[in-house]
């Protein structure tokens, strides 16, 4: 029995990873900050497997773009077919808001054989949780990028609360989409039948600007999987995700102009889904994007097989990308084992970059940062599209520069380092 519970339930955290807001990740208010509810070690039975006699699932705290994991919260998976909702939380659907330390869960389950969900909060960055509220299924929860507001919708009535999820009002106006933005009513969602679109609204959902967006960077559900959409670090920018038929692509696009034009910033060809990938060792992708501009995340999650005790756990490979994917900074693999320690994540040989020197933010509106972590940088230049030098900062200790007396255009950085020369193309807006 414990079995076919696992499986279904499985499902469901796969294809509920998805929507938007409706993830098992989240951003959190620091930058290079984010969560993750996953099952974290199961152990089997002196059966056989797959029947677990002990499984846990795990709020973990992801620090230092993806360099630490460190375990906040976790629970016995089957305490929730027995435990009344509102006295054990179950890490299902995480959200955060802008403040600091704090963190909501949304749990899903069947009471009396009908869907219920119940909403959390933590103010401790998820070791401790206050339960808020149960409601009958369906019901969804958006947070805002403000300190405390958190929306509630569900049968056609949009809910309110400025006060961490403790009291909602009814409210004329939701958070602007599944997908809220930088500002109070701004939101960005995606809609797909005969025709894709971005549905963007600066007014809180009273009117919405929807802009077609080509088959190239939107397919629809594969496998389980739909498309997602996600705020980026500035005003307009904004992320999709998306499968692709028939062997399994999987893509991230971005927009710095509120969906009128889309490139792809990450792209895995083949093969890099598995419906099943939880049970049989396939890794799920998984994508967020981060406060900074630029800086976004791929995750790699997988299970890996143990023998003493027989089980299974998971592992989290994140790759840390900066200036719209164009530098790839590191690769963090985190074996959560059932004696991990919040350990720090082992780069993997091969896979980081950080002997690369990173030009950020990209675009820019004047602020040009330049950083090596491995490398002495010598020397700086900018030149224009037509190959002239319009600025040659002199270099400084923070290797931060101020480049507002240029126009708008597009840039090179001609960075000289001990290894040699790099050239970076920047945007100034």
């Amino acid at each position: 029995m414990k079995k076919i519970i696992l499986l279904l339930t499985l499902l469901f955290v796969i294809t509920t990873l998805t929507f938007a807001q409706n993830r098992g990740i989240a951003r959190g208010a620091e930058p290079g900050e984010f969560y993750l509810t996953n099952y974290w070690y199961g152990i089997f039975g002196p059966d056989a497997p797959p029947e677990y006699t002990e499984l846990r699932k795990a709020l973990f705290r992801i620090t230092e773009n993806g360099k630490k994991i460190s375990i906040q919260y976790d629970a016995d998976h089957f305490a929730e077919f027995y435990t009344d909702p509102g006295s054990v939380m179950q890490p299902r659907i995480i959200l955060a808001d802008a403040t600091s330390g704090v963190v909501y869960n949304k749990d899903t389950y069947h009471k009396n054989g009908y869907p219920y969900n119940s909403l959390w909060t933590s103010f401790d960055y998820g070791k401790n949780w206050i339960f808020r509220e149960e409601n009958s299924w369906p019901i969804g929860y958006y947070v805002a990028n403000f300190e405390g507001l958190i929306y509630r919708g569900g049968n056609y009535k949009i809910f309110k609360s400025e006060d961490y999820g403790y009291n909602f009002l009814e409210s004329d106006y939701g958070p602007g989409g599944s997908e809220p933005g930088l500002q109070n009513g701004e939101g960005f969602s995606l809609w797909y039948s005969s025709n894709r679109l971005l549905r963007y609204s600066s007014d809180f959902g009273k009117t919405y600007l929807e802009i077609p967006i080509d088959e190239e960077y939107v397919f629809g559900q594969v496998g389980g999987m739909e498309p997602d959409v996600y705020r980026g670090g500035l005003s307009g920018e904004v992320y999709v995700s998306s499968m692709f038929p028939p062997d399994g692509a999987y893509k991230i696009s971005f927009s710095a102009d509120t969906g009128h034009t889309f490139r792809h910033v990450y792209v895995c060809e083949k093969q890099c889904f598995n419906p099943f990938g939880i049970l049989f060792g396939a890794w799920i992708p998984a994508f967020m994007s981060d406060r900074e501009p630029g800086v976004f995340y791929v995750l790699q999650i997988s299970e890996v097989e143990d023998t003493n005790p027989l089980g299974l756990h998971t592992k989290v490979c994140i790759d840390y990308y900066r200036d719209y994917g164009e530098t790839l900074v590191a690769t963090y693999c985190h074996d959560l084992t059932k004696d991990y320690n919040n350990n720090v994540g082992i780069k993997e040989k091969g896979e980081g970059k950080g002997d690369e020197v990173l030009v950020y933010p990209n675009p820019t509106t004047g602020e040009l940062q330049v950083t090596s972590y491995e490398l002495q940088v010598t020397s700086i230049e900018v030149f224009d599209i037509y190959g002239r030098k319009v600025i040659e900062p002199s270099l400084t200790v923070l290797q931060s520069y101020d480049l507002t007396v240029l126009q708008a255009g597009i840039y090179f950085v001609k960075i000289t380092t001990e290894k040699g020369m790099v050239t970076k193309k920047i945007i100034k807006h």
